[in-house]
Order: structure tokens, then sequence, then C-alpha cells
């Protein structure tokens, strides 16, 4: 959904990105200093320092937009950038869950069980998890089979990062994980219906 707002938003962080162009730093290396601040929300996470967690998801979020603003800039858009940011995406989001998981499991005084599913809270982040990996697998092999662009469905990414940074920020994580589970994987149906549709 977010997707469709890209435009504006590139034409918003244009200057910061410019800004950042001029001191020499790469696109890739943006991508991997996002690496390293994903790794940090995930580290709070796991300590359930959920309102920390949740300000820096948000500056991770800023570099995963940033270092591809910083490729347009420059002219430095490879197959390869591409690449490497959506792997790093893929780690970043399993270690995030990873280290809600280990709160739910050892501090689960800061970030509570689930209420109506108690003892279960690893459960729903194995869920998400699924979901979130399937969303990207999804378009990916849609686009490779000759879909045209597959950005469809109420929970991409950047939806993701924003509903479990919320969740976080208002100390609500267990919750937020609840629905990113179920998001994506309507999500999954959703991008199946529109591949079959267009692949058939």
């Amino acid at each position: 959904m977010l997707s469709r707002f890209r435009d504006r938003a590139n034409d918003l962080v244009r200057p910061v990105a410019k800004a950042i162009a001029r001191t020499g730093i790469g696109p890739n290396t943006l991508t991997f200093i996002g690496f390293l601040v994903g790794l940090f929300a995930a580290f709070f996470f796991a300590r359930g320092e959920q309102f920390w967690a949740g300000i820096i998801l948000l500056l991770a979020g800023f570099f995963d937009i940033i270092d591809g603003a910083v490729a347009r800039v420059l002219s430095r858009e490879t197959a390869f950038g591409e690449v490497l940011d959506s792997v790093v995406d893929r780690y970043v989001d399993f270690m995030i869950f990873a280290g809600i998981i280990y709160a739910f499991l050892s501090v689960p005084s800061r970030i509570p069980e689930i209420s109506f599913m108690p003892g279960w809270g690893w459960a729903w982040c194995m869920l998400a998890i699924a979901g979130s990996f399937m969303v990207s697998y999804i378009r990916a092999r849609a686009e490779a089979a000759g879909s045209s662009k597959l950005d469809v469905g109420i929970a991409e990414r950047a939806e993701r990062l924003l509903i479990l940074a919320i969740g976080a920020l208002v100390g609500y994580t267990q919750y937020a994980v609840v629905i990113i589970a179920i998001l994506t994987h309507l999500t999954v149906l959703q991008r199946l219906f529109v591949a079959r549709r267009r692949l058939h």
C-alpha cells in the first residue's frame, strides 16, 4: 500500500540523499549501515526495551529508503545493489523477530505474552517470519516468471516495519506481531491471486 506513495517519498528524501551523496558514502555502504541499525533494533527487542527498539527500527527504515535514493542521485542503481538490499532486508527481518522471540521467552514481564494465547508468542513470531518471507518470495518468483511488478498487498515491508515500530513505541509489540502475522498471510493470498491472473 505504501508503495503507492514511494514517488512522493522519493521527492521528500532527495535533498537528504544529495547531501549524503556529497560525503562520498555509497548506496551499498548505506545498506550495510541499515543492516547494523536493524541488528541494534533486534538487540533492544531481545532486552524487552520496546520503546528504544521502535525508535531504532524507524531509523533502520530510514536507511532502507535512503540507500536507494542515494543510488538514484549518483546514477549507481545496479542489479546487484537490489539483490544486496533484498538479502539484507531478509536478515534484518529474521533477526528482529528472533529478538522478539527471545524477549517472549526470557523477559515476558517487559514484552508480555499474547493474552488470548499465553505461552505462544513465539509461534506468532514464527508465523510473522514465514509470512514476511513469503510475501517477498512470491513477488520475486512471479516477476521472474514474467509477471509485471507485483507490489500489491496490504503488508509490504514498509507497512510491516511501521506496524511493528508503532506497536513497540506504545508498548504493544505482542499485538503488532499478531497483526503482521495475519496481514502477511493475507498478502500472500492476494499476491497469489494476482499472479495467477497475470500468468495463467
